[in-house]
């Protein structure tokens, strides 16, 4: 069940993609931040507003998610990323975090979020 209207913004530059997975959330009780096509849409949509989860598609045509990944993770907001790549095509400080294979199914998501509202929070240590 998920967190009482717990926020989860979504990063997918394919619009019927996009879409499916906002009805999927919506559905699911969860509220919706974007989606956003593009880091530049992202980081407006951030400005105001702090995720409890990201979806982060890696590949946005021209460009990548990771420098929104970058700056959600500085803000120890959940990272979850929705590729049809492996793990390996992630940078190094990001291949700790969950990974949604593409193509998924709806309930694929649904217990990716889940889980990461569930699980402790990830701080970024120094030593």
């Amino acid at each position: 069940m998920p967190s009482d209207l717990a926020t989860v913004l979504v990063v997918e530059d394919e619009a019927l993609i996009a879409l499916d997975l906002q009805a999927l959330l919506e559905d699911a009780g969860y509220r919706v931040l974007g989606p956003a096509n593009s880091p530049a849409v992202a980081f407006s949509l951030l400005e105001a507003n702090q995720p409890d989860v990201a979806l982060l598609d890696v590949n946005l045509g021209r460009t990548d998610a990771f420098d929104i990944a970058d700056r959600l993770a500085t803000q120890n907001t959940k990272l979850i990323f929705l590729t049809g790549y492996t793990v390996q095509a992630l940078p190094p400080a990001h291949r700790h975090r969950p990974l949604v294979s593409k193509p998924y199914l709806p309930n694929m998501v649904l217990q990716a979020v889940g889980d990461a509202l569930a699980s402790e929070p990830v701080g970024e240590t120094a030593v």
